[in-house]
């Protein structure tokens, strides 16, 4: 048996494994409640065709029903798993048997329907910066991450996001990275859908890691020639009624393209700086700068984490700045949870999202 076959049988019997004991405890509850074996009959047939699919894990898995119903179904058990404790205690406590378990099992139906299909959410934050211009008080600016424009999310539902951020009226708009996952097949379609950004002053980008599993060189120039201000590396100062912002972007870390010196090189003395930048472990690099604000993505939010425990997600296995709003001294990080996903098309406990940023003055 060759090593890629190994692996592929390793790959299989993992997920495997992690898909049967998400659902087990679930699935033997249903089989005691209706005392037959059909729930556990349709556990294995919502979930063999998803599984068939990790027999070529590196292929790019296409939408189907079954992807979205399997996912939707693992994730409801893995809520109702955590839910049952306390079902079963209200239920000593005296709450009525059928009122815990049909809330316990609603809410979980409801979060693996969200977990498949639910939609960015828009989140506002504030961030107060010392020494800002009375004229950039309340100077808000979007920004969308991690599209991973491709089958799971398509041009149509990326345009449909620049579309909610447009409607915000923004002062400006920015794009932190990983605007595809993989290969040149949605290159062009994701400069088109971005290209429709829209803000007072103007819309930039940096690029993220999955940016160059393509032709890098290609994804930028059609990112320019669709109207999107491409930072790498370097900054430019905007002006708005005699203040000045500077807004700088880095390059891709993984590939060591990044140079903050560089990219914060002509920033002028004095003026409040938003720093685009793809990979948030630059975050104490820019700090060390004195960097006002950092916009970052990358994680996901983990992508799976604890619903209503935000900083509990597997983000937190890759770095320390897993998701939200974060500071240091007077330095702020933004991380983005982003709107795409990768592997599964699917989030629990990170949903995705579209953020704005409200410059306050301190």
């Amino acid at each position: 048996m060759s090593s890629l076959a190994r692996f592929r049988n390793r790959y299989q019997l993992l997920a495997t494994v992690l898909v049967t004991g998400v659902q087990l405890p679930a699935v033997l509850w249903l089989c005691w409640l209706t005392r037959t074996p059909i729930p556990a009959i349709a556990a294995v047939l919502i979930s063999r065709p998803y599984l068939r699919q990790f027999e070529a894990p590196w292929q790019t898995m296409q939408p189907a029903r079954s992807v979205y119903l399997a996912l939707g179904w693992w994730a409801a058990c893995a809520v109702f798993d955590v839910l049952m404790l306390p079902a079963a205690l209200a239920v000593r406590a005296g709450v009525p048997s059928v009122a815990a378990w049909s809330l316990a099992g609603a809410f979980a139906l409801g979060m693996g329907v969200d977990s498949v299909l639910g939609r960015p959410r828009v989140r506002r934050k504030a961030v107060r910066i010392a020494g800002l211009p009375p004229e950039l008080d309340g100077y808000r600016i979007g920004q969308l991450s991690d599209v991973h424009c491709g089958p799971y999310a398509t041009e149509k539902q990326v345009a449909s996001w620049v579309s909610r951020l447009n409607a915000l009226e923004l002062d400006l708009v920015t794009v932190t990275g990983d605007l595809i996952t993989h290969g040149s097949t949605y290159v062009e379609a994701v400069a088109r859908a971005l290209g429709g950004l829209r803000a007072k002053d103007g819309a930039f980008a940096c690029m993220g890691n999955h940016d160059y599993f393509t032709d890098g060189e290609h994804l930028v120039r059609q990112l320019r020639h669709n109207g999107l201000t491409v930072l790498r590396n370097e900054g430019v100062v905007l002006e708005r009624n005699g203040a000045r912002l500077y807004v700088a972007g880095v390059d891709d870390t993984w590939t060591r393209r990044d140079d903050l010196d560089r990219a914060l090189a002509k920033r002028p003395e004095g003026v409040p700086t938003v720093l685009l930048a793809h990979d948030p472990d630059l975050f104490p690099e820019a700090e060390a700068q004195a960097v006002e604000l950092t916009l970052s993505g990358h994680t996901h939010g983990g992508q799976l984490g604890v619903p209503g425990v935000p900083r509990l997600s597997l983000g937190r296995f890759v770095t320390v700045w897993a998701a939200g709003l974060y500071r240091r001294d007077r330095s702020w990080l933004y991380v983005n949870r982003g709107a795409g996903t990768t592997g599964p098309p699917a989030r629990l406990g990170a949903p995705a999202e579209l953020a704005v940023i409200t410059l306050r003055r301190a």
